[in-house]
């Protein structure tokens, strides 16, 4: 009798661990998320204080068609008054053309390794940079964000 129930439990014991084993990956298949979409474009920047010149540099991801995007800037968490457009000649609350990809006579792909800047205008646009300020930039793609950055200005 001994030998009938042997295969039984066998095949009891096979079924459970099939079971616990199909638990354990279908749990962790549904706790999978994505890698934010952010984290394929990263870029670095630089603000110079006493310039108000905001450089930024593709770091991975792209290329970018700056046609295609939004910049948002905060110093210290408050939004500047007039943010940039890009591509620009000049515009209202930045000084002067805005260099690399985002000057409007220049290629409009943003490609790795290549920087991009625009200076903020001391008497047109707020709040400026100060030595120690947050500078917290990002680039919205159509609508969806794909980059966040924030420096320390200098």
């Amino acid at each position: 009798m001994d030998r009938a129930i042997s295969p039984v439990v066998g095949v009891a014991l096979l079924i459970a661990c099939v079971v616990v084993l199909g638990a354990v990956v279908g749990t962790m298949a549904l706790a999978y998320e994505p890698p934010d979409p952010a984290s394929a474009v990263l870029i670095d920047a630089t603000v110079d204080a006493e310039t108000n010149e905001i450089t930024l540099t593709l770091d991975r991801g792209g290329p970018l068609d700056v046609r295609d995007l939004t910049v948002v800037i905060q110093i210290d968490g408050r939004p500047l008054e007039k943010q940039p457009s890009v591509p620009a000649h000049s515009q209202t609350g930045f000084l002067g053309f805005p260099t690399g990809p985002f000057n409007a006579e220049t290629d409009p792909r943003w490609t790795r390794g290549q920087s991009a800047s625009l200076t903020v205008a001391k008497t047109t646009n707020g709040p400026l940079p100060e030595p120690g300020s947050t500078v917290r930039v990002r680039l919205f793609e159509d609508g969806l964000p794909i980059a966040t950055v924030e420096t320390i200005a200098r």
